[in-house]
């Protein structure tokens, strides 16, 4: 991606509405991860995937609130550079986002997370408040080319809805 490109990637997901309305949510609150984690790991199980995640984009980076198939670094929040980020594309559409093989899609084959990862498909939905502005994604990520149906999509929605009912839970006064 070139410096362009990330400019007007950090001026979408960065803008001031948007960043307000997740200012206002505690994520780092003791028991949010335990919640999320759970989330994330039923997910993966009803879809038979190895990775799940919960993630908030801020303007430059994804930060994984509630994940399962990742390894665990302890408490802190872990991300990666938007720009690398396939939930990125899940936000900025305010949609669900379906990559079936990264290696045979121009636009991810260079992505360094997947290379690193060898996760090679994704299925994201947004995580949408009350107000309308997304603020992350509920997904799956899978080490195989992988076509998702929208019974999957289905229940990645149900995920993102319980997702959005516990951060609700953890907004700050």
């Amino acid at each position: 991606m070139n410096l362009t490109t990330n400019t007007t990637l950090f001026d979408r997901l960065g803008e001031p509405a948007r960043m307000r309305h997740l200012a206002a949510y505690d994520l780092f609150h003791p028991e949010l991860r335990d919640h999320l984690d759970r989330i994330a790991t039923r997910s993966a199980q009803r879809l038979q995937a190895p990775v799940s995640m919960a993630s908030i984009l801020l303007d430059s980076a994804q930060l994984i609130i509630g994940r399962h198939g990742l390894p665990d670094t302890g408490d802190e929040l872990q991300g990666t550079p938007a720009e690398w980020a396939m939930c990125t594309h899940t936000v900025l559409a305010a949609a669900p986002f379906l990559l079936t093989d990264n290696t045979a899609d121009p636009r991810h084959a260079d992505n360094p997370l997947l290379a690193v990862t060898g996760l090679r498909s994704y299925a994201g939905v947004p995580l949408i408040d009350g107000s309308g502005h997304v603020l992350g994604a509920h997904c799956v990520l899978d080490a195989t080319p992988r076509h998702f149906t929208e019974e999957n999509i289905d229940v990645l929605n149900q995920g993102a809805a319980e997702i959005m009912q516990i951060l609700d839970r953890h907004r700050l006064p």
